[in-house]
């Protein structure tokens, strides 16, 4: 649970003439995590690809980019799943045949694209001309004369005539700039544009040289209409076609998408002349199994050690953590040496997320979003997502009950929404607003908890890879100094709740101080004099805790201040203060719940992130990724 699945080295020896089968095998199995073949040995050799691969590719090029175009919502459920022997008969011919009943189509589709991107930069050319208003026969064909047709930044013609007084200028304001039309003659050409240039001249290319630039918009409109309604029927078509042949597209996809990895596989292998050898990793526990299946094949299975040991990591947690790996693996892989973080994340997330937004019916919501989403959303990081989403909204509700909080109502007390015995109940967790100092000595206290189990897999870790030594003086003298701060909070609290100076000696104070000096020795012995100012940034991040406690004050502020505006200020003004109040109120609760999402889960990462993850957590692993795949749309025969 706390550490990832044990792996063996492996390594397979065999004929190169098995090499095909000994492929097939591996990848039936699906638990080989292969290490890819450096090629430093001078025997051995990095494998060619096998002699089919290079048509399998081109295949699955073609299927890929015939799939393109199919929209699929979601996670697709087959209503057919095709067997390996039937798909391995007829593949050649299938791809053939779907890749002559659509490209041609794709073609067309590509064609008409291609002509509307034309139409749409001919309509920018006219659109400008058509406000200059001069006809496309005057912008053209004079042997004496020079046409500029353009747009400028402002009227040249001030410094035009300070080059040539025999010219002539058609202006017009278009797009925040100006289209221009100057006329010159051929001697004066050169100067006048030169003075165009200077004011930011892009010139224009007049597109027809007779007619209308008016008749030939309406032109351009039309034909765009045309294209568009064939370009819409085109693609109902494809989808048609596709649709109607997308189990077999999808399944020949997989098939030849893992005929292609096994015909890669060389690429991953040393090889000579007459032999193979491919190593890598597999579970410890699936070790008997795959060297059972694996040495039919005609080839020797052998676990080795040697100096290159870099397993990957595979996980393993139970189902209800399962999601927290998304969050795990975003901040980084474990390495295989080191504590899986997983599982704690999943206990402690949703607990600071509830503690944070602790209103029943801000959870209710979460909880019925979560629900509703995960029937949209298929993918597997959108259900890890709202798994989580999910987890965090029955902890909020779970705290709501513990505050007494629905939707910035007191559900207990004095306040109580309820009325009648409710009144004379008081929150199991307290009221967050008269109980944020005794809340506030629960979020530090969590802080420790929350710190030390970091250290303590910090000890681990380091003890693991450099031993106890390094252990000690790297990572428990921080537990002892995260202990006396523990302390140190406890008789500043203590002295507080007695009405006495904060820094007056008790027992509490006391116990920190051997503490404090053991923790000084043994990282001025590790780390060095310097790392004692560190002392300081542990003590802010068991402060930082505190946000848990903040922003649920903030929380429960919106709610309130939301109600008192809706429920006191606009509804006596009668039935247009009571839209306005319903206004505000769903308003209001609806810019909460938002903050209540955004806010508290990052504010729960950062806690993980930054104040636990860094007390053990150096990552860079590599993930178990296993040569082989699950089939979904094809299936082989047993």
């Amino acid at each position: 649970m706390l550490k990832p699945v044990e792996m063996v080295k492996v390594c397979i020896v065999g004929p190169k003439d098995y090499f095909k089968s000994t492929a097939e095998t591996l990848h039936r199995l699906n638990v080989l995590h292969i290490e890819d073949y450096s090629g430093e040995e001078g025997y051995f050799q990095i494998g060619a690809p096998l002699d089919e691969a290079s048509k399998l590719s081109r295949f699955v090029v073609t299927l890929r980019s015939l799939l393109s175009y199919v929209k699929l919502d979601g996670v697709y459920e087959p209503k057919k799943v095709y067997s390996v022997s039937e798909l391995s008969q007829v593949a050649e011919s299938k791809v053939s045949e779907l890749e002559s009943m659509i490209t041609s189509k794709i073609d067309e589709i590509r064609d008409i694209e291609d002509r509307l991107r034309r139409i749409a930069d001919e309509k920018r050319l006219i659109e400008p001309l058509i406000a200059l208003g001069l006809p496309p026969e005057l912008l053209s064909g004079y042997k004496n004369i020079t046409v500029f047709v353009g747009f400028i930044r402002s009227d040249p013609l001030e410094r035009i005539m300070d080059v040539t007084k025999d010219f002539e200028r058609f202006i017009a304001e278009f797009e925040r700039e100006y289209v221009v039309a100057v006329f010159v003659k051929n001697e004066a050409a050169n100067d006048v544009l030169r003075v165009l240039q200077e004011l930011g001249w892009r010139e224009i290319s007049v597109p027809i040289k007779e007619g209308s630039f008016q008749d030939k918009l309406v032109e351009l409109d039309r034909e765009e209409v045309e294209l568009r309604e064939k370009l819409e029927k085109l693609r109902a078509e494809i989808e048609a076609l596709e649709m109607e042949n997308l189990d077999l597209m999808l399944a020949l996809e997989e098939h030849l998408s893992i005929e292609l990895e096994k015909c890669e596989l060389p690429l991953k292998a040393a090889t000579s002349k007459y032999a193979f050898i491919i190593v890598g990793y597999v579970p410890k526990e699936k070790f008997e199994t795959f060297k059972q299946e694996t040495e039919k094949n005609k080839v020797v299975v052998l676990e080795t050690k040697d100096d290159v040991w870099k397993p990957p990591t595979a996980f393993k947690n139970p189902s209800v953590a399962k999601p927290f790996e998304l969050l795990t693996t975003s901040f980084s892989i474990p390495k295989y040496t080191e504590v899986d973080p997983t599982t704690v994340m999943a206990f402690f997330f949703p607990i600071f997320f509830g503690f944070m937004l602790g209103d029943i019916g801000y959870g209710v919501i979460l909880i019925g979003l979560s629900l509703w989403l995960s029937r949209i959303f298929k993918t597997e990081g959108w259900q890890s997502l709202l798994r989580i989403l999910l987890y965090s909204g029955i902890s909020t509700v779970i705290f709501g009950l513990g505050f007494g909080e629905f939707f910035g109502f007191e559900l207990f007390g004095h306040e109580s929404i309820l009325g009648g015995e409710f009144e004379h109940w008081e929150p199991i967790l307290g009221n967050r607003l008269y109980d944020a100092p005794k809340l506030l000595v629960v979020t530090l206290a969590v802080a420790v908890i929350h710190m030390s189990l970091g250290f303590i897999f910090g000890i681990r870790n380091v003890a693991k890879e450099h031993g106890w030594k390094h252990a000690i003086e790297e990572k428990f003298n921080w537990f002892m100094a995260l202990i006396s701060i523990a302390f140190i909070i406890t008789g500043f609290i203590m002295n507080t709740l007695a009405g006495i100076p904060v820094f007056s000696l008790n027992f509490a104070y006391i116990a920190a101080v051997p503490l404090i000096l053991a923790w000084a020795v043994l990282t001025v012995m590790g780390e060095g004099p310097m790392f004692l100012i560190e002392y300081l940034t542990l003590l802010s991040n068991t402060i930082s805790y505190a946000r848990l406690l903040a922003v649920g004050l903030a929380s429960v502020g919106f709610a309130i201040a939301f109600n008192k505006i809706a429920f006191e200020m606009l509804m006596p003004a009668g039935i247009v203060g009571l839209i306005a109040g319903i206004i505000i109120l769903a308003l209001g609760h609806f810019i909460n719940i938002l903050l209540g999402i955004l806010d508290p889960g990052l504010q729960s990462l950062r806690l993980h992130y930054v104040e636990f993850f860094v007390k053990f957590f150096e990552g860079g692993g590599i993930r178990y990724n296993p040569f082989g795949r699950i089939r979904k749309y094809t299936k082989e025969e047993v």
